[in-house]
């Protein structure tokens, strides 16, 4: 479980950084690149919380 949480944050990581790049593909004006850094926070955050339970559990 760990491997894939850490492949998930990872890859939210890249998704985040990217983010411009991406709303400029698609040119979603700012709006994509929204979604897109909130989407990889959230999973940024729920895949951290998850890892850390895993580790004190």
């Amino acid at each position: 479980m760990e491997r894939i949480s850490l492949l998930l944050i990872i890859v939210a990581i890249i998704c985040a950084l990217f983010s411009d790049k991406i709303d400029m593909v698609v040119k979603g004006d700012k709006k994509v690149k929204k979604v897109v850094v909130i989407f990889s926070g959230g999973v940024l955050l729920v895949f951290t919380i998850v890892i850390l339970v895993s580790i004190f559990s």
